[in-house]
């Protein structure tokens, strides 16, 4: 299934309900609008800071559930934010330390919004984050920058103990995060926002198989909580669609989808393929195919989408094969996209000449 939180589509996050009911806080982030942490000793104790990678399989029982019961109550990230974890990730604790937290909630876990390392003790924090401040810098290469963003590729296989941490983290806002220390057969891509020429923060991430049978182009997305609702999850799909592009491949995220995840899907498909189709109609036809094909959607999420707009209709025919014939409704099209105010003519959120392709 696709692992997915994104928040909500609109313009600026605002403080919100998190899925449980808690309240998610933040301090002010200003950004363009648009529509597993530190892995520890042996014995993964939460007071502990140092860098081990773990040899731990994603597939124990405590890992595999990682959403049975929040056992975080509060989320102190780096300097600047606090909020509240909205699923339980047993995988932050020994033996010991998880039946203790089943029972009460850890008050507050401290994790680095750089290197996501995290303790249970802010003066062990405090000491981490002066020296990580000045020495630490996202692993991986860069393949997109573009304004205040850029976005990185890290080999789960090579930078081992990063990704562990970003997963665990992940695992904290993500209900059905299962994977989180097996990640060297994952690259991640990482979102970065440049709040000035010496100061930058990772906001959010997507995760994809580097071989996926179903040629799948995305496996866990994540916009972290104090930077949703600004359109930066659309903005990590619509990249994972151009890297499938350049690789001349047809996209398509892992499956099932989520509610929210569906839910999100469905608007970028839905708004790719109302931007795309005057461009390819011709003389009034236009296959599946020729959407797909256009759009790097791949054909099922491509009816998929114009089903949720209302935008096949029967002609109650059928074809030489005895199968009904469809036709495309541009004017239910237009009709989805008025509901929905969305402004066709606005720029992609991506400039794919802006993708640094090795």
């Amino acid at each position: 299934m696709l692992r997915v939180g994104l928040g909500s589509g609109s313009n600026r996050y605002t403080i919100k309900p998190a899925p449980n009911g808690q309240t998610t806080l933040h301090r002010s982030f200003s950004c363009p609008s648009s529509s597993d942490t530190y892995c520890g000793d042996a014995d993964w104790k939460v007071g502990v800071m140092g860098d081990s990678v773990s040899s731990k399989n994603d597939s124990s029982s405590a890992n595999t559930s990682v959403a049975d019961r929040r056992n975080v109550k509060t989320v102190v990230f780096g300097e600047e934010f606090e909020f509240d974890a909205w699923y339980g990730c047993s995988s932050y604790f020994s033996d010991e330390e998880r039946k203790k937290y089943a029972r009460n909630l850890l008050e507050r876990l401290y994790v680095c919004s750089r290197c996501f390392k995290y303790t249970s003790k802010a003066s062990d924090m405090g000491q981490h984050l002066i020296a990580c401040s000045s020495s630490f810098s996202t692993p991986g290469k860069l393949i997109y920058q573009y304004n205040q963003f850029s976005i990185r590729e890290v080999d789960g296989g090579k930078d081992k103990l990063y990704c562990q941490c970003l997963s665990l983290f992940a695992a904290l806002f993500v209900d059905t995060k299962s994977v989180c220390f097996a990640v060297d057969r994952f690259k991640f891509y990482i979102l970065i926002h440049h709040v000035s020429s010496k100061n930058e923060q990772a906001v959010g991430f997507f995760s994809k198989e580097k071989l996926s049978w179903d040629e799948n182009n995305l496996a866990c997305i994540l916009i972290f909580p104090p930077f949703q609702g600004q359109g930066l999850g659309q903005l990590l799909i619509e990249f994972s669609y151009q890297i499938s592009i350049l690789e001349g491949k047809l996209g398509s995220p892992e499956k099932p989808l989520s509610d929210h995840g569906r839910k999100s899907y469905l608007l970028y498909w839905c708004t790719t393929i109302a931007k795309t189709l005057p461009r390819i109609d011709h003389e009034g036809r236009v296959s599946i195919n020729d959407i797909s094909y256009a759009t790097g959607i791949r054909q099922d999420d491509v009816i998929e989408a114009l089903q949720s707009m209302n935008a096949m209709q029967n002609l109650q025919t059928t074809d030489v094969e005895g199968k009904p014939r469809m036709t495309i409704s541009p004017e239910r099209i237009a009709a989805w996209v008025a509901k929905r105010n969305i402004n066709l003519q606005a720029p992609s959120l991506i400039d794919i000449n802006c993708i640094i392709v090795s």
